[in-house]
């Protein structure tokens, strides 16, 4: 009887290793993901991937072409051969990818199987409306920053105006608050010889970075929203013909360089570190990038961010689209060859997780990071630098500043920074956004399509015409004239269209 006994219990033991046997045994899912990157080799190694595919028993795969240009892009997805998820700019126009049969449609996916992602836009709408079609259709995953605290919106504010401190120290001069403040601080680079090389080479202002003058007369150089609140396209109202004026009037009396024309990089760089320029527009690297080179040609150049300029009425207005929305320029789909749908949706959204954002920014706890008084802290390992690749070994467990669809601010980049880089970001953060317009509103495929044949002509115009007008070449008086040829050329009706895409976004 106990032999019989004993019998059934190892028979009912084999029974059930046989129910779980398939089922431990199944072997995870594979999702190949396209990155927006050459090194992949660098993702998928990961130590903080590797925790979410634990996490989720779905394996990454990241690819990207040998060449990964625009071209490379378009020759994958013109040929046929889709991986599961895409990494891409949003500017590929998400409706249109939807339409040709890329990608799929994630509304019904991530009110299924993203409770993380759906809880996110549940506790702020605000998100989801920048994120949705005008009829609430979701097609894609953004990494979103949170914008809830100073550092959030320190590390959308990476880019602003820069100048050389020493000159102003030397001149006995403050850094400049307004448009006529900036005047009388370019005229006195320009007379006063900062550089101290009694030759008159000085650059007051030089590069790319005109544009970011224009909110201190209220508008912007491109479609904006005006503080009136009604959108406006930048370039033909009257505060841009003010702003015009201005700019000739500095180039007039050579306070701005030959770059803010031309653009060269190159010329730009020699220029800063050569001691020739006195004020530019950078990036928040640009204590790291520049300064040492400067330094050792004058070991007193010193660099300070400048604050946006205020307005007549005191406000600081930001040309920066950036600080304008939560969410990151590349995005992620999910494509119509996916080979389960499922699954990706799932890997994805355990990402908007706070432990899987976490493994994304920060990496592995005790390893990457730890937690003291409920604030991370990187390690000695991951600030040391790893001497193969010169880069910090941070990276071996997560890349903070790369746009996976997360809902992290990317704070971590903070702690990794030097002082300098971390007062710019704090400095260009201090400003409203107010003029911007939002950069996440969506419309539909044939009035994007409108709208993008005739900018492509009219932004040719407009650099053309700015050149000509900031030199003096074209006359102010014939502003009217170059505001009609922009009428000519559609720019109201494209403008129609972005107001009806606003009043329905506002509306939302």
């Amino acid at each position: 009887m106990k032999k019989r006994a004993l019998a059934m219990l190892l028979a009912l033991a084999m029974l059930l290793l046989t129910g779980c046997g398939p089922e431990a045994a199944k072997e995870a899912v594979q999702i190949t993901w396209y990155l927006r990157t050459e090194d992949t080799e660098l993702y998928n190694r990961l130590e903080g991937v590797k925790e979410i595919e634990k996490a989720t028993g779905v394996d990454v795969l990241f690819q990207s072409p040998p060449d990964n240009s625009e071209d490379a892009y378009k020759m994958m997805v013109a040929s046929g051969k889709l991986p599961d998820v895409i990494m891409w700019s949003h500017s590929s126009g998400m409706d249109r990818m939807y339409e040709e049969g890329t990608i799929i449609d994630l509304t019904d996916l991530i009110a299924e199987h993203a409770p993380n992602l759906s809880r996110i836009y549940a506790e702020r709408p605000e998100l989801r409306r920048e994120v949705e079609t005008s009829d609430g259709r979701l097609y894609y995953f953004p990494s979103i920053n949170p914008m809830l605290t100073v550092e959030d919106i320190c590390r959308k504010s990476y880019c602003g105006l820069i100048i050389r401190q020493d000159w102003l120290d030397k001149l006995g001069l403050k850094i400049p608050q307004t448009i006529d403040e900036w005047y009388d601080v370019l005229t006195a680079f320009k007379k006063r010889d900062p550089n101290g090389n009694l030759l008159a080479d000085e650059i007051p202002f030089d590069g790319w970075g005109l544009p970011y003058f224009a909110p201190a007369f209220g508008v912007l150089n491109t479609f904006c929203v005006k503080k009136d609140g009604t959108v406006a396209f930048g370039p033909m109202e009257q505060e841009y013909k003010a702003y015009l004026e201005t700019m000739n009037k500095w180039y007039a009396e050579g306070l701005l360089g030959p770059n803010c024309l031309i653009h060269s990089e190159t010329w730009k760089t020699e220029n800063i570190v050569t001691g020739l320029t006195g004020s530019f527009a950078g990036l928040d690297n640009a204590w790291r990038y520049y300064l040492p080179d400067m330094q050792r040609n004058d070991p007193a150049a010193a660099l300070s961010a400048v604050n946006w300029l205020k307005d007549g009425q005191g406000v600081r207005y930001t040309p920066r689209e950036d600080v304008a929305g939560h969410m990151a320029t590349i995005v992620t789909v999910i494509t119509s060859q996916c080979k389960d749908p499922v699954a990706a949706v799932k890997l994805i959204d355990y990402m908007y997780s706070e432990k899987g954002s976490t493994l994304l920014t920060w990496g592995v706890e005790g390893k990457s990071y730890v937690v003291v008084n409920g604030r991370k802290q990187l390690t000695e390992l991951a600030l040391s630098v790893d001497p193969e690749h010169n880069w910090l070994r941070l990276y071996d467990y997560a890349i903070g500043h790369a746009s996976f669809p997360k809902y992290d601010g990317e704070t971590v980049v903070l702690a990794s920074y030097p002082e300098d880089q971390l007062i710019a970001e704090q400095t260009w953060a201090d400003a409203s956004s107010a003029l911007v317009y939002p950069p996440y509103i969506t419309m539909s495929v044939e009035d994007k399509s409108f709208c993008d044949g005739v900018m492509d002509d009219v932004n040719n115009y407009i650099t053309e015409m700015e050149l000509k007008f900031i030199t003096g070449e074209e006359p102010l008086s014939n502003f009217d004239a170059y505001v009609a040829q922009l009428d000519r050329m559609g720019v109201n009706e494209a403008l129609e269209i972005y107001r009806r895409a606003y009043e329905a976004y506002m509306a939302r």
